[in-house]
C-alpha cells in the first residue's frame, strides 16, 4: 500500500508525518535533527572539515585592466548621461575616474568626453 488514502473517505490520512494508516505519530525521538531540511548532507562527525573562507571581493579575483576599467566607466557614463553636453561628461568621468584610482590628464579627460558623448559625434572610445 502506499501510505495514501483518500481524503474524502479517510480525512486526516494524507499527512506525510503520519507513520501509518491508524495515525499513530512518529516519536519525536526518531527524527533526525535535519528532518525537514531540503538538501542536507549527512556527514560523520569524523570527516574533516574543510576551512574555506572569501578573502577578498568576488570581483577582486578577476582584476580589469586600466583600459577595461576605463571602457566601463565611458559606457556606463554614456547610459547615464545619453545626450548632454561635453562639459558635463567631462565632469562626470573626472569623478568617476577619481574614485576608481585612475589617473588622466585633463586634455585626456576632455579627449574622452567627447568621443564617449553621442552628441558630439562620438558614441565609442
Amino acid at each position: 500500500m502506499s501510505g495514501t488514502a483518500n481524503e474524502f473517505e479517510n480525512p486526516g490520512a494524507n499527512h506525510p508525518d503520519r507513520r501509518d494508516q491508524e495515525g499513530v505519530q512518529p516519536d519525536p525521538a526518531e527524527q533526525r535533527s535535519d528532518a525537514g531540511v531540503g538538501g542536507a548532507v549527512n556527514q560523520s562527525d569524523d570527516a574533516p572539515r574543510r576551512q574555506e573562507t572569501q578573502d577578498e571581493p568576488v570581483l577582486a579575483q578577476n582584476q580589469a585592466s586600466r583600459q577595461e576599467k576605463i571602457d566601463g566607466l565611458v559606457a556606463q557614463t554614456r547610459v547615464d548621461l545619453g545626450g548632454e553636453s561635453d562639459e558635463r561628461y567631462s565632469e562626470v568621468l573626472r569623478q568617476r575616474l577619481e574614485d576608481a584610482g585612475i589617473e588622466m590628464t585633463d586634455e585626456d579627460r576632455q579627449r574622452l568626453a567627447r568621443d564617449a558623448n553621442p552628441s558630439s559625434g562620438g558614441g565609442g572610445v
